[in-house]
Order: structure tokens, then C-alpha cells, then sequence
């Protein structure tokens, strides 16, 4: 529930994981101590939210949640509003939130449950404060029952995920700390969080130990679970390293690519050339998708000449070459405004222009540093950056290989996905690998695909764009070095394919 004054949204959402188990603490000296914060909250809530003009508005909450089942994430959302934070296993919950809350700026996956019940775990049962909007979550079926006797503003939700009372192997502590003066609790299993609040905020978050233990991965032993139905499109990349003649260590692999590939992706330098002018024409299907940087102190909308001029110098591509998108990137979300995207959308996508010669989409192209809270970077921290993300009919980021498999990197390329995705946009992902062909590409590359996969977020339109920066004209695939064939870009490229060919809708 949110509370609406005049337009601007005061939600209680609270970092709402209460336990009554951990910290030493008994069932009934964290129930007294909730029914007193509960008080509070109530309090401040009718303080700044009551009045005529104050409108209880619903996020659909009770409509989209489900029940979790297998090994879940436990997304966290932080409220620039109320500095609380929401916490939430529900996909279609979480993505309500990002659709209809836009002050609620999401902060990823807090941590991990069990969806279901399991030997040596407890469900995790979840409230509803109607008053206030804050979420109760408690592990203790004591406290539940008293708060069901007692507390009639509590609406009991269900069983929201399953979790340990005690240390166990693949378990990591819950830490809980109580957020002083909006009588909410904050929950992290980031121990680095956990001591870093210890060491410089006592005066607001004073920590009441551990709550309870929860997974400590997103799977046992990645990649996690099955790929899922959806497979993403690839796209071949023109970066000088483009065969004129086939190489025969790769010869099946380049021509199954050549045939089944979606795409070429290129950049304004190297698309206007004789080699990448004989590539394309390889190329069975011959989409593009043109990657743009945005240079610092320039314009972002000059002219594409290299792509005006390879249709001019090659006028048989007319019919057959289609600018799907044109991907403007750059790392510095300080360069985005919303204005520029609309000026780009005339520019590229202009009506007028000849058809052969006219983009279908702007795509904005960031790293995945941009998605980290953490970073000074992060796309949230600048309105200017939202407005483009937001208007853009697509997003890329680039990535090498596995390097956003896991950690910062994972989870903020995966919430780059997610939120692309909750806009109705197509994501691409731009694999660059490390340079020249080296042992492990393919299982690096596999284990990213795969942590993707094992979210269910890959979609039918959203593209893979494989490249290996390393190479001179005009060897494509690649030499092999210390490699095998499974190694290089087309090795890539070809498993990338089977994998969607393979896909059932």
C-alpha cells in the first residue's frame, strides 16, 4: 500500500523481514518491541500522510503475489521517499513495483530462500499492516499467533519463503537492525553491509543480531536449473577480424553461423569497408544493429557516414541490409538526457527517410556498473540517465564473457535485463571476449548464458552480439592459438544458436 499526498508517493514499504528468533532475543520481547515500532510508524504515517488529500492507492500487491517455489531471490527496493526499504519474492510483485512506483529505486537481490518446505527449514510467514503499509515477516510460529490474537491491523498473507532458525551448511546469517526513527527493521545477508552500518551509522540503525539464516547462492552449484523455453538471437560482429576466405578448422561452425546468425552488429567505423561489405553478403539474414559511441564533449547525433557510405558504395544491400537499431553508448550517465533520445528517434528513425536507409529503434548502450547502487555511476543517481533508459525503445551492455556471471557484476547486469525486460524493451548483450582466442571462452561464456537463463529472463527478441576484439583483417572465425574451435567467437556464436534452436516456445 501507498500513501499518495498531492502526487508524491509516501510509502511505508518497510525492510519488513521481522523475526522473533535470533539476537537472544524471546518470542515475547520482539513482539513487544514490533507492537511498539508498529505504534510509531503509525504515528509518523498519520503525521505526513493524514489530511483530505491523503489517498491509500494499492500496487496490486494481493493481486500478483504467488506463492515462491524452488530456490527464490529475495529482491530489495529502497524508498528515496521514506528511506525504508521493501522486500519481496515475487517476480510479478517486483515488477509491479517497477511499473507503477518509479520512487522506489531498485537495489537487486538481497539474498536467497527456499520456496518451498524442506528438512531443517521454517516458513517465513508474512504480514500486512493496513494502517501503515509496513510488511511483517516473522519465522516464529509463536509470534505469528500472537500477532493474528492481537493485532487486528495485521492482515496474515501466507508462507513467503522458507528459511533456517540455525547455522547450516549452504546458509548465511540474516542480519537484522532496527531503523530507529522510522521504527522499521533493515535486513541484509551482506556481511559487509552488516559491519559497515555497525561502524558508521549506530545512531540510526542499531543492530539486534542475527534473525535467522538464509541460502547463501542462488543455486548449489551453478550454472543454476534448467536454460528455460526462451533462447536470445546472435549477432555477428564486424571488428576486423572478418574472413574473406572460410577457415577450415571452423568450417562447419562458420557455416552454420553464416546461415542461422540474425545479424550483424557494428560501429560507424567499420561498417563502410570491403570486408565487412563481403561478410554481410555471406550473411543469410542481414539485420544490424549499429553501436554508436557517445564521445565526451561532442554531439551525440552526427551523421552515420560509414553506414550512408556502405550503401553507396555497395547499392546491392539497399534491398537486402535492415537497420533494426542503432545503440548509442556511453558509460557517463551525466551525457543522457531525455532530449537527446528525441532527437535521435527523429534523426535515425525519420519517417521520410528512404527505408534502406532508416533505423527502426534508439537502443541506449551502458555498462553494467550503471546498474550497480553501489557505483557512482548507478543510472538512478541521474535523472537525466532514467529519461533515456526510460524512452529508449532498447538497451545493451556490454560484458566480457563470464565477468557477470556473479557478484556486483552479476546481479547488476541481471537487473539491467529485468528492467529493460518490465519496460516491454529487448536487451542485448554485447559479449566481448578478452583478446585472442584463449582455453575456457566457451564455458566462461556459458556460465553468464546460463545464470540468465536459470532467472527465466532471456526473451525471443533480445540479442547476443559476439565479438573478439583480438585479430587482423581478414581472419574470421579466428586463429585458434592456444585455443580449440569451441573457444573463439564462432564457437560462441554457434553453441548460442544451438541453444535456441533447440528451444521449445
Amino acid at each position: 500500500m501507498v500513501w499518495l499526498k498531492r502526487g508524491v508517493a509516501w510509502a511505508v514499504l518497510s525492510a519488513g523481514l521481522l523475526t522473533a528468533c535470533g539476537g537472544g532475543q524471546t518470542d515475547q520481547e520482539a513482539s513487544a518491541r514490533q507492537q511498539a515500532a508498529d505504534a510509531g510508524v503509525v504515528a509518523r504515517a498519520a503525521s505526513s500522510t493524514g489530511g483530505a488529500d491523503a489517498v491509500p492507492v494499492s500496487l496490486g500487491v494481493a493481486n500478483v503475489r504467488k506463492a515462491a517455489s524452488g530456490r527464490v531471490a529475495v529482491f530489495r527496493f529502497y524508498n528515496t521517499g521514506t528511506g525504508a526499504h521493501f522486500y519481496t519474492t515475487s517476480i510479478e510483485e517486483r515488477e509491479a513495483v517497477y511499473r507503477t512506483a518509479a520512487h522506489m529505486s531498485p537495489e537487486g537481490e538481497a539474498f536467497y530462500a527456499a520456496g518451498a518446505a524442506g528438512a531443517g527449514l521454517s516458513p517465513v510467514h508474512r504480514f500486512y499492516n493496513t494502517q501503515t503499509g509496513v510488511h511483517f515477516y516473522t519465522i516464529s510460529e509463536a509470534e505469528r499467533a500472537n500477532v493474528e490474537a492481537n493485532l487486528p491491523q495485521f492482515t496474515y498473507e501466507g508462507i513467503a519463503y522458507y528459511a533456517s532458525q540455525t547455522p547450516a551448511a549452504g546458509f548465511t546469517p540474516l542480519y537484522r537492525f532496527l531503523v530507529v526513527r522510522q521504527g522499521v527493521h533493515f535486513y541484509t545477508a551482506s556481511e559487509e553491509e552488516s559491519l559497515r552500518l555497525q561502524a558508521t551509522m549506530t545512531a540510526t540503525h542499531r543492530y539486534e543480531g542475527v534473525g535467522y539464516h538464509v541460502m547463501a547462492s542462488a543455486c548449489a552449484s551453478p550454472p543454476c536449473g534448467p536454460i528455460g523455453p526462451n533462447r536470445p538471437r546472435v549477432f555477428i560482429a564486424l571488428h576486423g577480424n572478418n574472413e574473406l576466405a572460410d577457415n577450415a578448422a571452423l568450417d562447419a561452425q562458420w557455416t552454420y553461423v553464416r546461415q542461422n546468425a540474425h545479424g550483424i552488429w557494428g560501429n560507424n567505423a567499420n561498417i563502410s569497408d570491403a570486408q565487412s561489405a563481403s561478410l554481410i553478403r555471406k550473411m543469410t539474414t542481414r539485420n544490424l544493429i549499429t553501436e554508436y559511441p557517445v564521445p565526451p564533449g561532442t554531439s551525440a547525433w552526427l551523421p552515420l557516414l560509414a553506414f550512408n557510405n556502405l550503401q553507396v558504395l555497395y547499392p546491392d544491400m539497399d534491398q537486402s541490409l535492415n537497420p533494426e537499431a542503432i545503440a548509442f553508448y556511453t558509460s557517463d550517465t551525466s551525457r543522457w538526457n531525455g532530449r537527446t533520445v528525441a532527437q535521435a528517434e527523429a534523426i535515425y528513425t525519420d519517417p521520410t527517410a528512404p527505408a534502406s536507409r532508416r533505423y527502426g529503434a534508439v537502443y541506449t548502450g551502458w555498462q553494467p556498473q550503471n546498474f550497480d547502487p553501489t557505483n557512482p555511476r548507478y543510472i538512478y543517481a541521474n535523472a537525466n540517465a532514467v529519461l533515456a533508459f526510460r524512452s529508449s525503445k532498447g538497451t545493451f551492455i556490454e560484458c566480457p564473457l563470464g565477468a557477470c556471471t556473479s557478484g556486483k557484476l552479476g546481479e547488476a547486469f541481471r537487473r539491467a535485463i529485468r528492467e529493460t525486460h518490465v519496460r516491454g524493451r529487448p536487451f542485448i548483450w554485447f559479449a566481448s571476449n578478452a583478446f585472442s582466442t584463449s582455453p575456457g571462452w566457451l564455458a566462461a561464456f556459458q556460465a553468464t548464458y546460463n545464470a540468465v537463463a536459470a532467472e527465466g529472463l532471456w526473451r525471443p527478441e533480445d540479442a547476443i552480439a559476439i565479438v573478439n576484439y583480438d585479430g587482423v583483417y581478414p581472419k574470421l572465425p579466428e586463429t585458434l592459438g592456444g585455443g580449440v574451435a569451441a573457444d573463439t567467437s564462432m564457437g560462441l556464436a554457434y553453441w548460442a544458436l544451438q541453444q535456441r534452436a533447440a528451444a521449445t516456445p
